[in-house]
């Protein structure tokens, strides 16, 4: 997704993310399909509460679907460069995920000897 991504864009790839249709979108959400047609092609942006739908339907923090704004794992990616860290494959994924389980029960396991 690139910086400049509108709402539109951004609830597209959220959805297809989800693998969901829109009508599977609608059903989940309660809004109409066309209505979601009109969001993803940019011609109206949702109300605050339509947003809120369409986050929950989506699975995703509504500030994912904003503009501007990154997503918890974009923000944890730059976070990881910023120190050097670069992840190029799933493997490389998932063995961080291993380490940072491990430090994690590690940590809780001090804590509860304390």
């Amino acid at each position: 997704m690139t910086e400049n991504a509108t709402f539109g864009e951004i609830l597209r790839t959220a959805r297809l993310a989800a693998g969901l249709s829109q009508a599977d979108l609608s059903q989940r959400s309660g809004l109409p399909k066309p209505t979601l047609s009109r969001y993803e092609n940019g011609h109206v942006l949702p109300s605050l509460q339509t947003l809120r739908k369409l986050a929950d339907a989506l699975g995703v923090g509504e500030s994912a679907l904003l503009p501007g704004s990154k997503s918890p794992d974009e923000m944890f990616l730059e976070a990881l460069r910023v120190h050097g860290i670069e992840i190029d494959t799933g493997a490389e994924a998932q063995e961080l995920a291993d380490s940072v389980d491990e430090f994690l029960h590690a940590k809780k396991e001090i804590r509860e000897a304390n």
